[in-house]
């Protein structure tokens, strides 16, 4: 804390000085000298150093914190002068004495580095920096499509694609993530979709759970014959989705691949390297379709003439999770993710949904493409997700999937 405040006070000492050798490298004549007092812990004596060069400057304004006295003796006191000094480093020091509670944080943190987090060096490493923030660009649709009325009629819809920014900052694996819809702030349009995430993961294990719901305008591509097949309407406001569900999956190769390495950007991967994944996911769909304010030219289209308007898909999946991922270091500073998780199981439709309360088979799926150039602490990422989920019954084929693309940049300090 205390040299986070003497470096902004330091800085803004500098900057009228910074400001005169600009003016005088503007005007073309020599950068002037500045007087300033050397650490009196390291030398004591006055110096005389040019500044033409700022970076020398700068560097000698962080020699100069970093001289800031400090007692570093692992006496039990150490820890209260770390945390005033911005020293967060003792809790991972086992030469450091922590109090009870501390300490036992410590050695909980330490079994799970040592039998979650565990990986070949030779293929995957650490990030020392413990602080992480990052800006977010996430846009994302939702799909629909599928054969409804005893498999009649071929049907295919899509929202709008939703877009959002945001800022994430991160302690070692606690993390919290604003983000706001520019729809909304720019469009004027009332927020008619939403979208929640969490995630979690180590070298064995990933879990995901998430929430969305859109009852915005969607567009319908397909609808039947109608149009000679092309498409039919682009402002349909009779559909809503509520979607949630989790998954748990376990990576066999964990010593080798890092999932985080390609996703959350804490790892990094140095060698190629692949996995199998297995493990398993509950989703809840919930779709809503209305056709009673579509035109009339439209309805004679829907099958039995049109006496019936109204869809719902309302139902639940349990199912066993089994795929694998490949990450390609196709060079020092790029990486490249595929991830291929398809899932099959049980599926529960409720009483509300269309064909009442049944069960059917269920198959889902989740694939993932991501991109990352790491740059000395900066990192770069792209990632491309697809997850669909199949409601099958005697009478109907449906499929409502989610698309999301997110562009990443952040910086690990």
């Amino acid at each position: 804390m205390r040299r986070t405040i003497l470096s902004i006070l330091l800085i803004m000492m500098a900057l009228p000085l910074m400001a005169n050798v600009m003016g005088d490298s503007i005007a073309g004549t020599t950068p002037s000298r500045i007087s300033y007092v050397d650490s009196a812990y390291r030398k004591g004596t006055w110096q005389q150093v040019s500044v033409d060069d700022r970076r020398q400057f700068i560097k000698h304004l962080q020699d100069s914190i970093n001289a800031l006295p400090f007692d570093t003796t692992r006496d039990k006191d150490y820890w209260r002068r770390a945390i005033v000094n911005g020293e967060w480093s003792f809790f991972t020091d086992p030469t450091a004495k922590k109090p009870g509670l501390l300490n036992l944080a410590y050695k909980a943190y330490k079994f799970y580095s040592k039998a979650f987090n565990n990986y070949d060096t030779a293929y995957v490493v650490g990030i020392s920096k413990d602080f992480k923030v990052m800006l977010i660009n996430n846009n994302w649709l939702d799909s629909y499509g599928g054969m409804i009325a005893d498999k009649d009629m071929k049907v295919f819809m899509h929202s709008d694609i939703n877009s959002s920014v945001g800022l994430h900052f991160s302690y070692m694996g606690i993390g919290y993530t604003y983000m706001f819809d520019l729809d909304n702030v720019f469009g004027g349009d009332p927020t008619r979709h939403a979208k929640w995430e969490m995630s979690f993961a180590t070298s064995r294990f990933s879990f995901e759970a998430y929430h969305s719901r859109n009852t915005g305008l969607v567009t319908i591509e397909r609808f039947g014959d109608y149009n000679n097949k092309r498409r039919a309407i682009n402002d349909f406001g009779g559909l809503s989705q509520r979607t949630w569900g989790f998954d748990l999956y376990y990576f066999f190769n964990h010593r080798k691949y890092s999932q985080a390495a390609a996703y959350s950007y804490s790892k990094i991967q140095k060698r190629s390297a692949g996995s199998f994944i297995a493990g398993f996911l509950v989703s809840t769909q919930n779709v809503d379709v209305d056709f009673t304010t579509l035109p009339d030219d439209m309805k004679d289209y829907l099958p039995d003439g049109g006496e019936r308007l109204y869809y719902k898909y309302h139902h639940r999946s349990y199912c066993f999770l089994l795929g694998y991922a490949y990450n390609w270091v196709f060079n020092p500073k790029w990486l490249f993710n595929v991830t291929v998780a398809p899932s099959i199981g049980w599926n529960h439709s409720f009483d509300d949904s269309v064909d009442g309360k049944r069960d059917m088979p269920a198959v889902d799926l989740r694939g993932r493409l991501g991109l990352v150039y790491n740059i000395r602490n900066f990192f770069f990422g792209l990632q491309f997700v697809i997850d669909a989920h199949l409601y099958h019954s005697k009478y109907h084929n449906f499929i409502n999937s989610q698309e999301d693309l997110t562009f990443n940049a952040g910086f690990r300090f």
